[in-house]
């Protein structure tokens, strides 16, 4: 089976003008500052059943050549780069080549949505509702967070004929509903989405690496070879080089049309929700002294602890949500609460008659 990792971000770059003079006018043009902005996501496709086993080796072996302790099993970007900070070039150039044999492909997509007629850089979406035109920058600041629809359709229209076995394991976004997630729908593609899936899936984790270190040395304007380059760069042969595809996904009309939001509605993402799930009940969006802990509390020993329980059982984790997780969580999945005041809300949820209560879990005893 191939198993396909995707994870998107938004790519912004800020750079200032050089001064210019106009020779008609006499006047000299000050600097101005631009920003540019685009949607970007990375897949990595493996047939490697025992990807998660190599990954996890690579990552420790090099953590331990640079001397850093490993307190994650796996990692997101943005935590190993709190640990490791100015080494991360160096670990990301290790686990690339080293994952090479377990790498079927790498691609790489985004999508600016500029026009090369400007009078024509906006973005019309809800075509079927009540329609809206965006700006390119409105837009993407707007989807931010739900690239991951649009690679995982892209992928799957290139690759599902000769790549016929797969699942794609996707990081839990949020999107409007689009012709693309129709398609796939339709079509009935085999998706898992895992809740904080750059920690607990190691396809996943991958994709985001990848994605920081294009972040971090892209250089140039945005297009499909220069959000290529620094994975190329790093890629020490010539076979993994060239397993390094890229997309432009706003080339034409059609595929912006298949992409963008056709209707103000969510996409449902609860069947696709890769179980069991592990909820932690602590609410740091309720109560300002846990908000301001909230960075510490994902690098302390019982959050590492309860990853790992997601990444030994396949599964994913949530911090619960009072307001609706009981819409999708089932008998199979685990609530560990952290504090007492944390343990008397699931117990007055017990109480409550859902017709599938998750299991509790003893916080200590996943750290002990």
């Amino acid at each position: 089976m191939f198993k396909i990792g995707v994870d998107s971000a938004a790519l912004e770059k800020e750079y200032t003008s050089q001064a210019s003079f106009n020779q008609q006018t006499g006047e000299l043009t000050p600097p101005t500052k631009i920003v540019t902005k685009a949607l970007f996501g990375a897949s990595v496709t493996t047939q490697d059943i025992d990807f998660n086993k190599k990954y996890q080796e690579v990552l420790h072996d090099s953590l331990q050549k640079h001397g850093i302790r490993q307190d994650k099993l796996i990692y997101k970007a943005s935590h190993l780069i709190k640990q490791i900070k100015g080494k991360y070039d160096e670990v990301f150039t290790d686990v690339l080549n080293a994952m090479e044999s377990s790498i079927e492909h790498i691609d790489l997509y985004h999508a600016t949505y500029l026009h090369e007629d400007p009078s024509n850089n906006y973005i019309s979406v809800f075509g079927k509702a009540q329609g809206q035109r965006l700006t390119p920058l409105e837009y993407i600041e707007k989807n931010k967070n739900g690239f991951e629809q649009a690679c995982t359709w892209w992928n799957w229209r290139i690759y599902s004929k000769q790549e016929s076995d797969y699942c794609f394991c996707l990081d839990h976004f949020e999107s409007k509903l689009t012709p693309a997630w129709k398609e796939l729908e339709s079509n009935k593609v085999n998706i898992k989405v895992f809740y904080s899936g750059c920690e607990c899936n190691s396809l996943i984790s991958f994709a985001d690496l990848i994605l920081k270190e294009i972040e971090t040395f892209h250089f140039g304007a945005i297009d499909y070879v220069s959000i290529a380059q620094p994975i190329r760069n790093k890629a020490k042969t010539y076979a993994l080089g060239q397993k390094i595809k890229s997309y432009n996904l706003s080339k034409t009309d059609w595929v912006i049309r298949q992409t963008v939001p056709e209707i103000p509605l969510d996409i449902d993402l609860i069947p696709y929700v890769k179980h069991p799930v592990y909820f932690i009940a602590w609410t740091p969006a309720l109560d300002l002294s846990r908000k301001i802990v909230k960075p510490s509390f994902e690098l302390s020993k019982f959050y590492n602890s309860v990853m790992r329980k997601a990444i030994e059982t396949d599964g994913c984790v949530k911090f619960l949500d009072f307001s609706g997780d009981m819409n999708f969580w089932e008998d199979a999945d685990f609530i560990i609460p952290w504090e007492n005041p944390d343990l008397e809300h699931v117990r007055q949820l017990q109480t409550m008659g859902f017709p599938q209560m998750p299991k509790i879990l003893n916080a200590t005893d996943l750290t002990t």
